[in-house]
């Protein structure tokens, strides 16, 4: 599915070997191109989009992508744009950037983008280049294609902001807030070990110095 080619490129520019828990990928898959900024080429793909929603293995995350994709394909393109603005961009409750909650420190902050892109990386796949590491979309996209261990530590690291974000957008009637209950299911379990040391044990220990500065 189209996700793939999204999140940005593979070194060697490989297929990607990762398995992973199908179902739960592509929930993921969907959930982060859907969560990106609603362009022309986005909103022009809204069709397939509700398509593939339908043909996700029914779930309730399945189903509060299906709603969301249903309420997308009746809404004017432009109203789309300037209400996803005035979401996620004038609200810091809503930022999209998982590790602002926890980290309103710059430094440290800086240290778990740096974890991020580390992660990424260390998994053979580099991240888009207009983004940070943080950004939902782009920590969506990147679960849906790494194996179950390195999908685990991403989802775990972007737990405070998901769920912070998740509960705003539930408050305010938000028609994004299906989207992130759908992240929500796909979140391991809390205290899940098995995706690599936490973040704030990598933040303790510092950035890798090759890093310093790269994000």
């Amino acid at each position: 599915m189209r996700w793939s080619a999204e999140l940005g490129t593979r070194k060697g520019g490989r297929d990607n070997p990762f398995a992973c828990s199908q179902r739960r990928a592509d929930v993921l898959g969907l959930a982060g191109l859907l969560l990106d900024y609603p362009d022309e080429a986005m909103l022009g793909l809204r069709a397939e989009y509700l398509a593939a929603a339908k043909d996700l293995p029914d779930s309730p995350a399945a189903r509060r992508i299906v709603a969301f994709c249903t309420w997308l394909a009746d809404q004017d393109a432009d109203e789309v744009a300037r209400a996803y603005v005035a979401t996620f961009d004038h609200k810091r409750c809503n930022a999209l950037y998982v590790t602002y909650a926890a980290n309103g420190d710059m430094r440290r902050r800086g240290e778990a983008l740096l974890a991020f892109k580390a992660l990424y990386t260390g998994a053979g796949l580099r991240p888009r280049e207009d983004e940070l590491p943080d950004y939902l979309p782009t920590v969506c996209r990147f679960a849906a294609l790494a194996g179950d261990a390195d999908a685990d530590a991403a989802l775990g690291w972007a737990r405070t902001g998901v769920d912070l974000v998740a509960r705003s957008l539930a408050s305010s009637g938000s028609p994004w807030a299906g989207l992130l209950e759908a992240v929500r299911a796909c979140l391991p379990p809390p205290g899940r070990t098995d995706g690599g040391p936490g973040l704030d044990a990598l933040i303790a220990a510092g950035p890798p110095s090759e890093l310093v500065g790269a994000y």
